[in-house]
């Protein structure tokens, strides 16, 4: 129990470090990406903290079996280099007994992974969007500063207003220009004021005492005519039209629906969400057997291959996934070849650092301590 308390505490030490540091280079890009849409008035800057703390959370589940390959490579690369590792064997405590413990350890953060991956990050995908979806709309509405053009629909008609009253928010001499098929409307106005439809959520601008001027185009484009029109109050919406996107559908549903849903997007989604928490176990055990060093070798002496290994997992890994989505590769072979692969690859370390005599008898369920400790 004691060696068990110090691999963990070393290991959640190391974790928590490398989590940190991930975090701080991918959220920083991020951070100033939205700081940018900020100063565009494309963003309000009270949604910019948390939309990154959703970022983060979703990102968790990317960030977090890497850092734990790399925490306990960290670990243990130390632990050989000061040779603990050797009079932990001389007491009796072999490696095969250090690789039991991390394979528990790594059992519960695996747990994690998965409760990250098939509900936390979903949820947080959703709450994304729509914190977009109404940034998008308030962009277009909250940000409205005297004597300026703003675009409005996406680019299809333009506003400006002279002055806004600070109290009341009533605007004076309001002008919109609107383009759509087929005709193109220009209005004017001494007085006006923003509103909303609480039913619908669309965004207006509310005319008052003003006329609007129509051109009428034919087919070919040319103009057919003109109409003048003067109005008492006239409500323009202004809000941009939603964009639908299959695949920021398939990133924010649940894992439930995902069940339900058998096209290849669902199901290569689905099949993404179970693999993060596999590769956990995997990628863990992987760094156990990469990480064992001689001290002439250093803590760091097999990193290079131990990040190549999980460069090679995680990029078939996403190449499957993609695979899956276009059809390419059947639904029933899924990612679990991927996994199968990198599980003979974890035999084969075993078979290799503690002979295969020792590994035959593993499987034979062999239970012989004596014979087990000559072995290792």
């Amino acid at each position: 129990m004691i060696i068990d308390r110090y691999l963990f505490k070393e290991i959640v030490i190391s974790l928590i470090s490398v989590v940190t540091v991930l975090l701080l280079i991918f959220s920083s890009k991020h951070f100033v990406r939205y700081m940018s849409d900020a100063a565009a008035g494309e963003l309000p800057t009270s949604m910019i903290f948390q939309l990154l703390s959703l970022f983060t959370l979703s990102y968790l589940v990317l960030i977090v079996p890497f850092a734990i390959y790399l925490s306990v490579i960290i670990t243990l690369g130390r632990l050989y280099k000061d040779n603990e590792i050797t009079a932990a064997e001389a007491c009796g405590l072999g490696l095969p007994r250090i690789i039991k413990s991390i394979f528990y350890l790594s059992l519960f953060l695996s747990v994690i992974v998965g409760v990250l991956s098939l509900w936390v990050a979903p949820w947080a995908e959703a709450e994304q969007y729509n914190i977009r979806d109404q940034a998008r709309a308030e962009s277009e509405f909250g940000f409205i500063a005297p004597g300026r053009f703003h675009e409005i629909r996406g680019g299809r008609g333009v506003f400006y207003v002279e002055s806004i009253a600070e109290r009341s928010g009533k605007m004076g001499k309001v002008f919109v220009y609107l383009k759509d098929e087929g005709k193109t409307d220009v209005f004017t106005s001494l007085t006006g004021y923003t509103d909303l439809d609480e039913e619908t959520g669309s965004h207006f601008i509310v005319l008052e005492n003003g006329y609007r001027f129509e051109v009428v185009l034919d087919g070919k484009g040319d103009v057919e005519g003109y109409r003048l029109h003067d109005y008492g109050k006239s409500g323009i919406r202004i809000a941009k039209e939603e964009e639908d996107s299959d695949d920021l559908k398939i990133i924010e549903r649940s894992t439930v629906s995902l069940f339900d849903d058998e096209s290849n997007e669902a199901q290569a989604e689905l099949h993404w969400r179970i693999a993060m928490p596999i590769s956990c176990v995997l990628l863990t055990m992987m760094a156990v057997l990469l990480s064992k060093t001689n001290p002439r070798q250093g803590r760091f002496g097999k990193l290079f291959i131990a990040l190549l290994a999980y460069i090679v997992y995680v990029y078939v890994l996403m190449l499957t996934r993609s695979g899956l989505k276009n059809g390419d590769i059947p639904m029933m072979l899924g990612m679990w070849w991927v996994h199968g692969l990198a599980l003979i690859f974890i035999v084969i370390l075993l078979g290799n650092q503690f002979g295969w005599r020792w590994f035959l008898l593993q499987i034979g369920l062999n239970r012989n301590s004596k014979t087990i400790e000559g072995l290792t």
